[in-house]
């Protein structure tokens, strides 16, 4: 596993929320400019960039990743691709050389449950 994975997880949310708050701050300026000039054209513009919002929020590519909870590996962010389709438990290698288990949970979790080859 590569340790940029984490890097580049805690990169991109920030990103995203930059754009949506600009977004969001670009339509309640429109929305003043509409109560000042009575334009409707500042008001069909502002309710254009909402819907960008909604639709940007809704398309799940943001939510793709899997996190992972707890132990040596807390934080870091994995590809859907990572998990198969009904994996229960999951053994990721860590920086150390060694493995940590991970429980897949239906939220797109990953939460530690012990060092390889221990039971907890």
């Amino acid at each position: 596993m590569s340790t940029s994975a984490p890097l580049t997880g805690a990169v991109l949310p920030r990103g995203r929320s930059a754009a949506v708050f600009s977004l969001l701050l670009s339509a309640a300026g429109l929305m003043m400019v509409w109560t000042w000039t009575g334009g409707t054209v500042f008001a069909v513009s502002a309710g254009v960039l909402v819907a960008a919002v909604v639709l940007f929020c809704l398309s799940g590519r943001h939510r793709a990743e899997f996190e992972v909870i707890g132990g040596p590996l807390d934080g870091a962010r994995l590809p859907r691709e990572t998990v198969e389709a009904g994996t229960g438990i999951l053994l990721l290698r860590t920086p150390d050389g060694g493995g940590a288990r991970y429980a897949v949970a239906g939220s797109r979790s990953l939460v530690y449950r012990g060092q390889a080859g221990t039971s907890g």
